[in-house]
Parts: structure tokens; C-alpha cells; sequence
């Protein structure tokens, strides 16, 4: 699940690595942006996202979006006895590449302004130099494209002179939309700066803990996993509106079989 479109760079991951399983994504659109709402009413969200997919019989939640990890994925967790996978910043990763000790965050405000991420570059960045950066529209933006394609350029390119005039090497997107994205920041970055999102990460530990939640039904999975292709359903809590957009998000788009309406309540 995400606010839009940003988590189906999680999707994409999971289901290039792992075809035979049967996705479920939620665009949460009535809800968004994600980036500027309070941490209780995120809260409250997820719990109701959490019963949501609940209904839909799911074996696991992954919670695609950094803004909802870090305000709500601990309330999710209490509220649901599914597995609960959150999406955090790559930031470990990042200070170990980074040659010259200089690396950019780039972040909604909830998630450049929480306890988690500021925890996770203490706990990483040894000497190096860190730029939270954020942006209130980047990731809305993006959920509106094509039509905001020049707009989300134009943000792009203020946010990578910033990057270039501090001399970052490293950067982190910490928002799952921007990876979507990523090309127009190497556009203007080239070879100076190295890149890094989260979705590798987050697939290996969707199938770590689906087999330790359910072992004999991942065996299985596993064992018939080559011969058959799992499924994708797309929803939106919007309606019909932004689903052609999401649709255009899907690298497998093959494997939809079904686009629904639903109601977060």
C-alpha cells in the first residue's frame, strides 16, 4: 500500500523476483498526500488500511510509502496480527558508498522531520556529511503525471542544483514515489552522484517473513514458484480517476487481473 503510485516500485521489485505471488496493492489516494498530514490521523489511517486488507485475506501488509512507516507502522503492527513490512530509508547503504562522506535525504517533511529517520543517520553516518532535503509536493506531483510532468522536473532540477552546490555524492530517496522518477535526478546528476532506493531490500525481507509466518505454504510456493504466475489487483480508495496512472506505474501489467474502488472506512 502507498498514498499512490510510489509504492509500485515496490510492487515491480516484489513481483520481478517473486511472479508467483498474488499482489494486492492499495493506492490510498482519498487520503493523499501522505507527506503533509499529521502523525495521528496517519495513524488512524493505517489502522483502518490494516483492516482493509485484512478483509482481502492477505497473508502480509507491506507498507510501501517511508512517510507511513515512520509516523504509523508501529500502531499497524498492534492493530493487526498480519506481518507488517515498512519501507525505510536506505541510509546505512548510502554512507558506506559515499566516497566523499557527503550524502542528501531526500524525503517528504513528515519523514525528513521524524524520530526514525534522524535516528538511523545517527546511527550510520559517522563522519560524514548529511542534507535532509524535502519537498510537500514532489511526491503528489508525481501521482498527477503526465500532466505535471514539467512541474516535477522543475522541482527536480531545484532540488539536484542544491545537491551539485553542496557537492553530495550520495542520495537517498526516501520516498517510494521518487524512485519512479529516478532517471530525471541522473539526468542532472550523471555519474557524480551515486542513487539508492530501498525496494531490493524490502523484497528479501517480504519473503523472510512470509516464510517464517506460513513455511510449509512458501515451501510449496516455492517448489511450483517457476511454472505459475501470480496475480496483481490494483485499488484505489478514489474511484476509477487516477487508475490509468497507476496502471501506466506497472511494469507487469500483464498480470492484472482485476481494478477496483474501495472504501477505507
Amino acid at each position: 500500500m502507498d498514498s499512490g503510485a510510489g509504492g509500485v516500485t515496490i510492487l515491480n521489485a516484489i513481483y520481478q523476483k517473486h511472479p508467483y505471488l498474488d499482489l494486492v496493492y492499495l493506492a490510498d489516494d482519498a487520503f493523499a498526500p501522505y507527506g503533509n498530514k499529521s502523525v495521528e490521523q496517519l495513524q488512524e489511517r493505517l489502522i483502518k488500511v490494516g483492516r482493509f486488507f485484512e478483509n482481502e485475506k492477505v497473508g502480509a501488509i507491506v507498507v510501501a510509502c517511508n512517510t507511513a512507516t515512520v509516523a504509523a507502522i508501529d500502531v499497524l503492527r498492534a492493530s493487526t496480527s498480519l506481518p507488517v513490512i515498512g519501507v525505510e530509508p536506505a541510509v546505512k547503504p548510502a554512507f558506506r558508498l559515499s566516497k566523499k562522506r557527503r550524502v542528501a535525504v531526500l524525503a517528504t517533511p513528515v519523514t525528513a522531520d521524524s524520530t526514525r529517520l534522524n535516528q538511523l543517520i545517527d546511527l550510520w553516518k559517522a563522519d560524514s556529511h548529511v542534507s535532509i532535503m524535502s519537498s510537500s509536493t514532489l511526491a503528489f506531483d508525481i501521482d498527477a503525471w503526465p500532466e505535471s510532468e514539467e512541474k516535477v522536473r522543475r522541482t527536480i532540477r531545484q532540488l539536484c542544483k542544491e545537491m551539485l552546490a553542496q557537492n553530495i555524492d550520495t542520495l537517498v530517496l526516501a520516498c517510494t514515489h521518487y524512485p519512479l522518477v529516478k532517471y530525471l535526478f541522473e539526468q542532472i546528476l550523471k555519474n557524480e552522484c551515486e542513487i539508492i532506493e530501498p525496494s531490493e531490500g524490502v523484497v528479501a525481507q517480504v519473503i523472510r517473513r512470509l516464510s517464517e509466518s506460513y513455511p510449509d505454504d512458501m515451501c510449496q510456493l516455492l517448489k511450483i514458484g517457476i511454472k505459475e504466475q501470480g496475480s496483481i489487483e490494483l485499488c484505489s480508495s478514489l474511484g476509477f480517476d487516477n487508475m490509468q496512472r497507476l496502471l501506466s506505474w506497472v511494469t507487469s501489467s500483464d498480470a492484472i487481473k482485476d481494478r477496483r474502488h474501495v472504501s477505507i472506512y
